[in-house]
């Protein structure tokens, strides 16, 4: 199985290495969660090296679909800035721990980053990626489909650290549900992955789709992507989706060209513009 592998959209981010079933799913949720914040509190890398890293990082999180996390949560959860591996038989998590403390500075009111490690492994290893949550987005989706979150007991108070955890345990269909709603795709692409993933595991055969691509700051095609019926005519929701997205894109490109340096406070400084300049974006339903 490749490292890195699709759920509801292409390309080396929200990645997916198995997951636990059966009963031991819930436990396993709740030790990803304890580990994630017990790790977190650990001893972390000196400040030189944690600034270099937290640089990386945000330039990756700016020039990926995570920019319309940070810019007012129009993607509620972005996934894959950074991404490892733990080997079990020798685990070393000073990789991880160096991460965590890179993403300290967006773990505040407004935002919630951090890095999980995922409890099925492969070959030995078990896949840790870095993600970012914007928590008043998130809750709002929590809000507006408390139908669906409700039963795996998801309140819009929920920490984001279990939102997430919870998320990637629940049954496969659930999951691509739920993840598809914290990912920011519309309504019905999200039903059309679900309907078809079913229909897949059902018959063995792919339903025919197409993918909609939304441009990021270095990648035209495959970082913020979704899947709709092949025959599918644009919806309104994609383009209200790709106008939203494109005037985000067009202030982070001026903001980026007037300030052009790559250092950690720099790129935080231009995170923090465009989290404050679309603030008022986190209200628009989902």
């Amino acid at each position: 199985m490749p490292l890195q592998c699709r759920c509801l959209h292409l390309g080396p981010v929200e990645m997916e290495l198995g997951r636990p079933t059966g009963h031991l799913a819930g436990m396993r949720a709740l030790s990803w969660l304890f580990l994630a914040f017990a790790a977190a509190c650990a001893t972390v890398p000196p400040r030189a090296a944690t600034t270099e890293r937290t640089a990386a990082v945000v330039q990756a999180a700016l020039d990926g679909e995570a920019l319309y996390t940070l810019a007012g949560g129009l993607k509620p959860m972005s996934q894959g800035i950074w991404q490892g591996q733990v080997v079990l038989d020798a685990p070393d998590l000073g990789e991880v721990r160096a991460v965590r403390a890179a993403l300290a500075p967006w773990r505040n009111d407004e935002l919630w980053a951090d890095v999980a490690v995922f409890s099925t492994p492969y070959a030995g290893k078990r896949a840790a990626i870095a993600y970012v949550m914007h928590r008043q987005a998130v809750a709002d989706v929590v809000a507006q489909h408390q139908a669906f979150f409700a039963p795996h007991g998801i309140a819009v108070d929920t920490h984001p650290a279990e939102v997430a955890a919870v998320v990637e345990r629940m049954p496969e269909l659930d999951r691509h549900r739920g993840l598809g709603l914290l990912f920011g795709y519309p309504l019905p692409a999200i039903e059309f992955f679900v309907t078809a993933s079913a229909s897949a595991k059902a018959t063995g055969e792919q339903v025919p789709r197409r993918f909609v691509q939304i441009p990021t700051f270095a990648h035209a095609t495959g970082r913020f992507v979704y899947a709709v019926p092949a025959d599918a005519p644009e919806t309104a929701a994609d383009r209200e989706l790709a106008a939203r997205a494109g005037v985000v894109l067009a202030r982070c490109r001026e903001l980026r060209a007037a300030t052009p340096a790559t250092d950690a406070d720099t790129l935080l400084t231009i995170a923090a513009t465009l989290s404050r300049e679309f603030a008022a974006d986190t209200a628009v339903a989902r």
